[in-house]
């Protein structure tokens, strides 16, 4: 349960592949850290949530889309300039997810505003170290 100074972080993730997804939840169940998570499977689903959502960041409360890059039909790069060129999501933390840790794919996503690029790892336990280094690192730069 959540403290009353505890910092939630909500992970919204949009990916195309469930495996991805399912080894985020297991990861994120894990960590023991407060934190939600939403999937969406397609950028159909994740637009229409957006149309209804605020990803407004709250004082106890830090929003993460941890975003896929290959997607079908709209990909990650489409989406990354999008969501950076609206303000509505200027506080919105993102984070590419992406199989490829391709030096050129990295500073492109870096270079279109993701806060950061987070290679596909290979175990839950990997996963959940990196989502803990991810939850520290910016709720840390909250505070």
């Amino acid at each position: 349960m959540k403290s009353h100074n505890e910092t939630l972080m909500r992970i919204l993730m949009l990916d195309d592949d469930p495996e991805d997804a399912f080894l985020v939840r297991t990861a994120i169940k894990r960590s023991c850290l407060p934190l939600s998570f939403m999937y969406f499977q397609t950028s159909e689903a994740f637009s229409q949530y957006l149309h209804r959502t605020s990803l407004v960041s709250h004082e106890n409360e830090v929003v993460v889309l941890l975003l896929d890059l290959n997607m079908p039909c709209k990909g990650g790069l489409e989406w990354l300039e999008e969501l950076r060129s609206d303000s509505r999501y200027e506080g919105l933390i993102i984070v590419v997810f992406s199989t490829s840790n391709m030096a050129e794919e990295r500073a492109r996503s870096l270079s279109l505003g993701a806060n950061d690029h987070l290679g596909k790892p290979d175990s839950v336990r990997e996963l959940a170290h990196r989502l803990t280094d991810l939850y520290h690192r910016w709720i840390g730069h909250r505070r």
